[in-house]
């Protein structure tokens, strides 16, 4: 099996700290069944930035590690970078995962259709793929409704009108799949690790086979028991 989503390399980001943490989680991966990891470090202006340079020099020191221990699993670069409005200087000089033209992008929770589909526009016109990380986990994506109580009736039409926040999101994720976006589901998801909402919409997007990769997300040690 392949991650094409982990947060294993040390220090960078809010993953482990430590290269023995990260050697912990390789071993742990290793065991699960998994043969490949794409390390995925996020890119947030201000929050975390290592540069691409950083990144290789980190995976080649775990991966040299790797080796000298053992565990049989082969790493691949690769960053998360964050939909602002940074990202298109980042895109300048960007790092796709390994020799993919992938570029993996994280959506902020609360952010509109037409920004991401303006995102996913300038990373193909560039020549590279958009992966969209963990869909399930944004509400523009999310397949379920909350109930609100309210003291009046309404007919169906009037409950599920033709523009409601189902239909937009239908409409954005066809839109995305007609361009040719991947979309990469958290294995966690579907466990219930990020609520019951994201478990439903990674079920939900599963069925309507739009999940193209999938990967752990995994960011510590203290994830290595959802992995059995």
């Amino acid at each position: 099996m392949i991650d094409f989503h982990c947060h294993i390399l040390p220090d960078l980001d809010d993953g482990p700290q430590t290269i023995d943490e990260s050697v912990e989680m390789s071993a742990a991966l290793c065991k699960s069944g998994f043969t490949g990891v794409y390390c995925t470090p996020h890119l947030i202006k201000s929050v975390y930035e290592a540069n691409n340079d950083l990144v290789l020099d980190s995976l080649a020191a775990l991966q040299t590690r790797l080796n000298n221990e053992n565990i049989n699993l082969q790493l691949f670069p690769g960053r998360e970078y964050y939909l602002d409005e940074f990202l298109a200087g980042y895109l300048e000089n960007p790092l796709p995962l390994g020799d993919t033209n992938f570029i993996m992008m994280e959506i902020p929770i609360h952010i509109s259709a037409e920004l991401i589909k303006d995102a996913c526009f300038q990373i193909k016109r560039r020549g590279f793929i958009p992966m969209i990380a963990h869909p399930e986990r944004c509400s523009i994506f999310s397949t379920s409704r909350k109930k609100e109580k309210s003291r009046f009736k309404f007919t169906d039409s009037q409950r599920n009108p033709p523009n409601s926040k189902q239909y937009e999101s239908s409409r954005l994720i066809e839109y995305l799949k007609d361009i040719g976006c991947a979309f990469q589901g958290n294995l966690g998801s579907f466990l219930g690790l990020y609520g019951s909402q994201a478990q439903k919409t990674a079920n939900d997007l599963k069925k309507m086979e739009v999940y193209t990769h999938f990967g752990t997300d995994l960011h510590s040690r203290a994830g290595i028991k959802c992995l059995k």
